[in-house]
């Protein structure tokens, strides 16, 4: 496995730990299980081709469960992060711009005024994320069973900026309030028009 590769199988499973997820062990270690909407399809199997991590997890696209084998990746982020089968520590160092992006990719959810992703999270846990994810992005992210982001806008920004893959793009389209989208049009209006007059 690739250092990338490597580093894209860890940004995947702790965007996992941070949702709703089911960790089990079997004879050859623990796993971690997790389940996605049909939209989200797309955007993980996107993923999965795009780093070649099909070999580490297992998607069944019938019952749209999947699981992350054992894996000695697996188990340290596991012992870093989970005690009783329970998220009980944040690592800063594994919440990279990839990880977040991927979190909100793969679990967020349109609401009418703003995004929401369900998390299992107790709030001692939510409230550290919520404090590393405002220095990421200086947006604010609500603690609750269904965490809030608002406003979506400079996500949205930051992933045009950075050229995230077009399936994860549009689904982050997808999900920015309808209020938002005029002010992310205006925006890029605006970078498009410095451009222009940046080539001449």
């Amino acid at each position: 496995m690739t250092d990338k590769t490597r580093e894209k199988l860890e940004d995947i499973i702790v965007a996992i730990l941070l949702s709703k997820t089911d960790i089990r062990k079997d004879k050859n270690g623990r796993t971690l299980h997790f389940v996605l909407k049909p939209r989200k399809i797309p955007v993980f199997i996107d993923y999965l081709e795009r780093y070649n991590l099909h070999s580490q997890i297992v998607f069944n696209l019938s019952t749209l469960e999947g699981h992350v084998l054992p894996s000695l990746m697996l188990e340290t982020i596991l012992r870093s992060w989970v005690k009783n089968d329970q998220v009980q520590s944040v690592d800063p160092l594994s919440l990279r711009l990839n990880t977040y992006y991927m979190w909100m990719g793969l679990f967020a959810e349109k609401t009418p005024h703003s995004v929401a992703i369900p998390t299992d999270l107790d709030p001692s846990i939510q409230y550290t994320l919520s404090t590393l994810f405002h220095q990421q992005f200086n947006v604010p992210l609500t603690q609750g069973s269904m965490m809030q982001i608002k406003p979506f806008s400079p996500i949205m920004l930051q992933a045009i900026q950075t050229n995230r893959p077009i399936e994860e793009s549009m689904e982050l389209s997808y999900l920015l309030p309808n209020k938002e989208k005029d002010t992310i049009k205006q925006l890029v209006s605006q970078w498009e028009e410095e451009r222009a007059n940046y080539a001449y």
